[in-house]
């Protein structure tokens, strides 16, 4: 009985052999050119038809050449953001500095201002009061 289920198994092995074998494998070219050749298991070529759509050869590849064209895009992007940053900070501590020449120079343009003001008060308060002593 064991005998008869092994010869049974076996002889289903090697007749189905044959349908595995049909099973047909592409062969694509890396440059993308397709001749619309198919091989099967035991190598013998079937042509497909040059009119068929050709389809993108290594589809990981062009993921891999997109990204890598993205992550230069963004190094270059933020090597721009870096250097209009520099500006900024540039043009604000020039700015700041600006702003305090602007603040000295009203000052002493005040001072110069307020003495002579200052002076004619001080002779106005001579004339009309007696000087105090402290």
């Amino acid at each position: 009985m064991m005998f008869k289920q092994h010869v049974l198994c076996a002889l289903t092995l090697t007749c189905s052999g044959t349908l595995f074998a049909n099973i047909p494998i592409e062969s694509r070219g890396l440059s993308g050119a397709d001749n619309g050749t198919v091989y099967t298991a035991n190598n013998t070529a079937i042509q497909t038809g040059a009119g068929s759509t050709p389809t993108p050869t290594n589809l990981n590849w062009q993921l891999m050449q997109k990204n890598q064209q993205l992550e230069n895009e963004l190094r270059s992007l933020r090597g721009k953001m870096e250097e209009q940053d520099n500006i900024i900070e540039q043009l604000k501590s020039e700015l700041t500095n600006r702003y305090a020449d602007l603040d000295q120079r009203l000052e002493l343009l005040q001072q110069k201002v307020d003495p002579s003001e200052d002076t004619e008060a001080a002779e106005d308060n001579q004339q009309g009061t007696a000087p105090s002593s402290s």
